[in-house]
Formats: C-alpha cells, structure tokens, sequence
C-alpha cells in the first residue's frame, strides 16, 4: 500500500500547484479595452458630452446665410392714386435676393441655462453609467475565471479518483487471480472504476465549456488555450474591519447605479425647467445684411441691426403637459432608485452571508479532507489484512472524493462571495 500513498501524494500535489498563468488583473484589464458592452457604454458617454457642447453652443450668436430667387407673373409698379402709376420696379420679372443674418439671445427665460445644466447632468450620468459597466464586465470576468479554476479543481480531482481506483482494481484482480478474495471484490471495484471514467469524462467537458465561455466573455476565439493563476489577490477589495451595516451604507453611497439615476432625475427636472423657459418672453439681437437685385433702387445693398420680441401666448398646453411629462419621468426615476437601493442592500446582506458562510465550511472541508484520506489508509490496510470489506474501501475512497469536492466548493464560494461582495459595495 506504500505505492497507492504514493498516488495520493501525487495527486494531491498536482492539485495543489499549478502553474502561473493569465492573472484576474490581466484578464480584467482585457476585458475593460476590449468587451463590447464597455465600447457600447463609452460612446454613449461621449455621445452624452457633444450633447452638452450642443447646449452651450446654444448661447453663441447664430449666423445664417440664405439667398433666393423668385419669379412674378408681371413685374409690380407703385399705384401713386389719381390714375397716377409708376413703371416696374423690377428689371423684368424675376429677382435675386441674399443676405446674412447674425442673432444673439438675450432673454429666453431661463431655457438656455436650464438646458446646459440638463445636459451636463446627462455627461455625468453617462460617465457613472459607464463606471456601472465597467464594474459588472469585471464581476463577469471575475466570475468566468474562477469557474474554469473550479472546473479544473474538479477534473483534477475526478483524476486522482480515477487513479486511486485504477491501482485498486488492479490490487484486487491479482487477489483475486491468486484466491485471496472473491470475483465479487474485483467486479464491485471495475465497475466503480467505470463510474469514475465517466464522472471524469463529464469533468473534462465541463471544463472545456468553461474554458470557451471565458474566452468568449473576453473577446477571444473559443478554443484558445486558456491557462490562469489560481492565486486571485481579492483581499482588500472591501474595507476589511467594516461590518455588514456599515457595508450597506457604503454602497448606498458608492454604487455608480444610484449616482447616475440621481443625476438623470436632476437632468429631467432641468429639462423641463427649460421647457417651461420656452413659454416665456424671448429677446434677442439680429443683425445682418441683405442684397436685392434692382437697378432701379439707388441701393441694391441694406446692413440691419434690431431686436426681436417673441411671446407664445398660447400653445394648446403643449409646453404644460411637456414640462408636466419630464417631472413624472423625474419622480418615476426615482421610485425606480429607491427599489434599486434596497436590492442593493439585499445584494451585499446575501454576499457577505455566503462569505461568512464558505468562510466557516472551508475550515470544515479541510479537516474533513485530512481525516477522508486517513480513513482511506486505515481501511486499505485493514482490507490487505483481511480485517474489512472491499465495499469498505470504495466507500472511504468515495469519502475522500467528496471531502476533496466540499473543499474546493467552500474555496471558490467563499472567492465568489467576496467578488460579489465588492460588486455589491462598489469597490471592483
């Protein structure tokens, strides 16, 4: 039995040292400058910042340029009463005028400065918005990596049970062949051994699924080989003395999702600030010049200078129910942030629970994995001496198996929960 403690020490080492691979920081750093969503996001972002340069372009003179031709019928004159007329003024009957026309606002009720304000609420909701992205792309990744860790833990671990059930099997077929022990003892452990082929064979392909679902996660072609360091460095992603109350109050203050919706809601109460700007009184200075064709005035060229006034008096309640309708979308945007506070909350109570919770199995699972594997000795050694059964040994190897998956689960749990947990707070 010096030989089968030999397997386990084998692959219990293989199992314990990996090679250094792509980290979660190279992964995460991929992610941000490559995934589709975080494209997406940074262009709204940009779109949101010409969006704001449109409206503060809003308070700069205008300058227009227009020209036109026009065609009459019959060339007018001047009706100087008493049968009194004078010949056409138009050579002809067709004309061409042009001119330029430069106006400046000066009052507009508020509208201008309502809606610049609207718009840089709007930038900056775009870059918490991104921020939000950028953090949900990163738990992804974080989550996808961590699932290819678990999938190989468990074809490792489907190995070592392969392995130590293959020099079983041939252990007992030799008894069996010199009388030592019955049929049955060889039959029980081949047909296990089959048992373990298969639950090794499912392990791979879980794996490869695995594998390609990062890839794709990243941008990459599925099948690319995919090699990465067990060791994630999460610890100081959340204030490590903070408890859980302080922790939901943390990311009801940090969450980029709340500090964008808060914005978005100031942006509609500014809009419509804006529209309602639009109903009142609006001033502004023109100037321009003008060219008319017409030989016969004593000047074809006019430069102008004024100010117009312009008041809608009545529109049909068309800016009351506008301004009305970007008010209830503010009030409806924030029910929609106060639901989102307390998932949020929900969100960190759950992951700090699973974290306390993988924490305590992982001490259980580990001294369960020490005792399963002695267990495994003891009842090895007591079948070559004749003292237990063969199901015995299948039974404390099935235990080993177990007690092998239990630690790994309560690993990676306990390493998800503490992703999902700065996920939670905000602080990936």
């Amino acid at each position: 039995m010096k030989i089968s403690s030999g397997i386990f020490a084998i692959a219990y080492l293989a199992f314990s040292v990996q090679s250094v691979g792509e980290t979660l920081d190279d992964a995460w750093n991929t992610a941000v400058s490559s995934h589709r969503r975080i494209a997406a996001a940074d262009a709204m972002r940009e779109a949101a910042g010409y969006e704001l340069e449109r409206a503060r372009a809003t308070r700069l003179p205008q300058l227009g340029l227009s020209t036109d031709y026009t065609k009459l019928d019959t060339a007018p004159g001047f009706d100087f009463g008493n049968g009194m007329t004078s010949g056409p003024i138009f050579d002809g009957n067709d004309f061409v005028s042009a001119g330029a026309q430069v106006t400046l606002p000066l009052y507009v009720g508020g509208a201008i400065s309502a809606g610049i304000d609207a718009a840089e609420f709007g930038a900056r909701a775009a870059d918490d918005q991104l921020a939000s992205v950028v953090q949900d792309i990163k738990l992804g990744v974080a989550e996808h990596y961590v699932s290819v860790l678990r999938a190989e833990s468990a074809v490792e671990v489907a190995e070592s049970y392969v392995l130590s059930l293959t020099a079983h099997t041939d252990d007992t077929r030799n008894r069996y062949e010199f009388g030592d022990v019955p049929q049955n003892d060889y039959l029980a452990a081949s047909v296990t051994l089959a048992d373990a082929k298969q639950r090794l064979l499912q392990a791979e392909n879980a794996l490869d699924n695995a594998r390609a679902a990062y890839n794709r996660f990243l941008g990459r072609p599925l099948g690319e080989s995919v090699s990465l360091d067990p060791t994630l460095g999460i610890d100081g992603l959340v204030p490590g003395n903070a408890g859980l109350e302080e922790l939901i109050l943390i990311a009801q203050q940090e969450r980029d999702e709340l500090k964008a919706m808060d914005l978005q809601a100031n942006a509609l109460h500014r809009q419509a600030d804006s529209v309602r700007g639009r109903s009142r009184p609006q001033i502004a200075l023109t100037g321009g010049y003008r060219f008319m064709e017409n030989e016969f005035l004593t000047d074809d060229e006019f430069w102008m200078a004024g100010v117009t006034f312009r008041w809608n008096l009545f529109d049909g309640g068309q800016v009351r129910n506008q301004s009305a309708s970007l008010d209830r979308k503010a009030v409806a945007l924030g029910h929609d942030r106060a639901d989102l506070q307390s998932m949020i909350a929900l969100q960190v109570r759950r992951s700090w629970n699973d974290r306390i919770e993988a924490e305590n199995r992982m001490a259980v699972a580990k001294s369960a994995v020490v005792q399963a594997t002695e267990n495994l000795r003891v009842v090895r050694n007591r079948y070559q001496a004749g003292a237990s059964a063969n199901a015995e040994v299948l039974d404390a190897e099935a235990l080993r198996v177990q007690s092998l998956s239990n630690r790994d689960d309560a690993q990676f749990t306990f390493a998800l929960a503490k992703l999902r947990l700065a996920r939670a707070v905000g602080g990936l």
